[in-house]
């Protein structure tokens, strides 16, 4: 069930905010208008949400895709290596 908080109740109870987005997506709006969207992750997720939400990884994924119905593969070897640096990368 999708919830919905203003930006003042968020910023005087974040933690309460943030234990109701452990049970479904919170909406933050402003003015009656939605601006944000609280979801909750965990730490195994977090790899998977910034590796799928960074261009340059997802660029990489479509370049390798090109490469492989261009030449017929890619090493898993090479696939690897480029996702380590990716995710090496936006975690610092």
């Amino acid at each position: 069930m999708v919830q919905f908080v203003n930006v003042r109740k968020l910023k005087n109870q974040i933690s309460e905010v943030i234990r109701r987005a452990r049970r479904g997506d919170v909406v933050v709006t402003s003015r009656g208008r939605p601006q944000a969207v609280l979801h909750a992750i965990s730490e195994e997720g977090l790899d998977d949400y910034l590796l799928a939400n960074s261009p340059k990884f997802v660029k990489s994924l479509e370049d390798s895709y090109r490469e492989y119905r261009r030449k017929g593969g890619v090493s898993l070897k090479r696939l690897l290596a480029q996702a380590e640096r990716e995710l090496a990368r936006v975690c610092r």
